[in-house]
């Protein structure tokens, strides 16, 4: 591909950008994407671009189910791991807006985030699914909660479960690089947290 600055480009999706591009072509389609490293044994399993790219297809599709369209936010509260990386390619090439929320949150400082963005679907696993269940009293707008692993039993869907069912197979939307990716808070130290809206292009 040729070498372009993002900033050169009317249109531009990170999705796109990040897996979607190499998934596509034959020769870079099988080259890994991921590796895992697992603390004290090193590297171990692996994902090449397409079983990423196919992945954020099938997730893309659950959340077009559940309603998710065109910028709409949608939390993902989950630690390093593949699913988190799904999460991300599947929201952005829908044109939706990704909206890291750190595990180590509890409940309060969850709910406040969900409710100021409007989130309407959270993704977590079993280290969030907790926090998040107690920050849901407080979020009428948050309808529902996508589980990985262990956390799918608390959940309303399990993600995995879903992703299976759902087609392989997704159109990404054409999003201007100015267009709205991802949706990250202030800490909040010095008064409530604040939002800042990062494009595509950043």
């Amino acid at each position: 591909f040729p070498t372009r600055r993002s900033s050169d480009l009317q249109r531009f999706n990170m999705a796109q950008a990040c897996c979607g591009q190499w998934a596509a072509q034959a020769a870079s389609a099988r080259r890994v994407a991921i590796r895992e490293h697992v603390a004290g044994q090193g590297l171990g399993r692996r994902w090449t671009f397409a079983q990423l790219q196919n992945a954020a297809n099938r997730l893309s599709q659950v959340l077009q189910a559940q309603g998710v369209r065109r910028g709409d936010r949608v939390a993902i509260v989950l630690p390093q791991r593949f699913e988190t990386a799904v999460a991300y390619m599947a929201v952005l090439q829908m044109g939706a807006v990704a909206m890291p929320l750190s595990m180590l949150f509890g409940p309060e400082a969850l709910s406040f985030r969900i409710n100021d963005s409007q989130a309407r679907v959270a993704v977590c696993d079993e280290s969030t699914v907790h926090a998040l269940l107690q920050a849901r009293v407080d979020c009428p707008g948050l309808q529902v909660l996508l589980g990985v692993g262990e956390a799918a039993a608390l959940a309303d869907l399990d993600l995995n479960q879903a992703m299976a069912a759902s087609a392989p197979t997704f159109k990404p939307v054409s999003t201007l690089a100015e267009d709205p990716a991802v949706l990250i808070y202030t800490s909040g130290t010095t008064g409530n947290p604040k939002g800042a809206l990062i494009p595509h292009r950043a």
